[in-house]
């Protein structure tokens, strides 16, 4: 602030030569004149000078609060707000504020959040120990049909099979979960193949024979010995329809049980079985193919009955001629193979005559002749005598061990 000008006024000496007292006096008290000035005149204006600039803001400290409430990027905001904090004391900018702020909102998301990962973390243990989740505690995959291989045990989005009557066994929904086969699993792949030819196929029915007449032996490479095998059924899924430049022409072949799920593959190992055994599983072989590839259409057409009839009739009679061409089977499974053997040539006659049927009625009459069109008894008892796990005798489905 400018100090204000004030004009002195010179004192009367005139006469301090002639009275030297009165000089002396006189210079003692002040002048009157002194005393008496008016106000001082104002300060004369000096020329304007530039504006004063405002203080810049810190970006980091923006950075930090905007960031902090964005929950996934809060721990870059905990840490920017850090940094502004150190920073604006050197740097003289705004926003310690909203470094602050930033901090504070930062640090809060992040120990939230970390605190919910333990808890979430322990409970999905606890969750998983208890066998939570669709099949218990799994390393599981999210996949469709698309993706299984030969091997791959699954669980469907949706049911394994159709419940509507009249419909095939095709899944609708292809999405699935792909789990390990050493626990409970729905559903397991035993085998895949393509299409035949490089045509276009738009009948389904069509595909669906295809598809029925290349699972069977897929099916048997994968489980020789059936009659082990636990309550499932067999399915598959196929493309609808296939042009003839390229698409997806493979047909995935599964095994499936809505209850009373498997808790290991199903593959059987062939290394399982003596030479005896594994001989008359191979006899057996043709017989079981040909069963297997019933078709869905048995009871409404007459061709497909009677096509399936006579592939029945073939692989019963090589199955009767590998069971008699057996070396080497103990004594005691000698003479219940040759009654199994009989029996299959027996029941090949059946299935050719019924094979011939002029109608879908006269086929049930052949088929079933003498309401005695299969043998199950004389398998029972070749099975046994060869030492093959086999049904109990009171039908409970109980496997025993001779």
């Amino acid at each position: 602030m400018r100090a204000a000008n004030v004009r002195a006024l010179r004192p009367h000496t005139d006469s301090c030569a002639a009275y030297p007292d009165e000089r002396a006096q006189a210079l003692t008290v002040p002048p009157p004149s002194s005393l008496s000035s008016g106000p001082s005149a104002p300060p004369a204006a000096g020329p304007p000078g530039p504006p004063a600039s405002p203080v810049p803001l810190s970006g980091l400290a923006v950075a930090s609060l905007v960031l902090s409430l964005l929950i996934c990027l809060a721990p870059l905001g905990l840490i920017l707000g850090i940094v502004a904090l150190v920073r604006i004391p050197g740097n003289s900018k705004r926003g310690k504020g909203l470094a602050v702020a930033g901090t504070a909102v930062g640090g809060a998301v992040v120990a939230v959040a970390t605190l919910l990962l333990v808890v979430g973390g322990a409970r999905f243990d606890a969750w998983a120990e208890e066998g939570g989740g669709l099949l218990g505690p799994r390393d599981t995959k999210a996949g469709t049909l698309f993706d299984l291989k030969a091997g791959d045990c699954f669980a469907p989005a949706g049911g394994l099979f159709s419940t509507q009557e009249g419909e095939d066994l095709r899944m609708t929904d292809p999405s699935v979960e792909i789990v390990p086969c050493d626990g409970p699993h729905p559903a397991e792949v035993y085998g895949t193949f393509r299409l035949r030819g490089d045509h276009a196929i738009s009948d389904t029915a069509t595909i669906v024979a295809q598809a029925y007449e290349g699972c069977a032996p897929l099916f048997h490479d994968f489980a020789p010995d059936t009659w082990t095998l636990p309550a499932v059924e067999f399915s598959f899924f196929y493309p609808e329809s296939v042009s003839g430049t390229g698409g997806d022409r493979t047909v995935r072949c599964w095994l499936g049980a809505e209850t009373g799920l498997p808790e290991a593959s199903l593959r059987q190992d062939p290394g399982a079985w003596d030479a005896g055994q594994l001989a008359y599983l191979k006899a057996m072989r043709p017989s079981a193919e040909a069963w297997f590839r019933v078709p869905e259409q048995v009871d409404t057409d007459l061709a497909a009955a009677t096509a399936w009839a006579e592939r029945m009739a073939e692989g019963g009679a090589e199955s009767a001629m590998l069971l008699r061409a057996i070396d080497g089977l103990p004594a005691r499974a000698r003479g219940p193979v040759t009654a199994l053997a009989n029996r299959l040539d027996a029941l090949s006659g059946i299935h050719r005559s019924a094979s011939r049927a002029p109608s879908l009625a006269e086929f049930g009459e052949r088929w079933d002749y003498n309401g005695d069109e299969d043998e199950s008894g004389e398998e029972w008892e070749a099975r046994l005598a060869l030492g093959l796990p086999v049904e109990d005798e009171e039908g409970d489905g109980e496997e025993q061990q001779p």
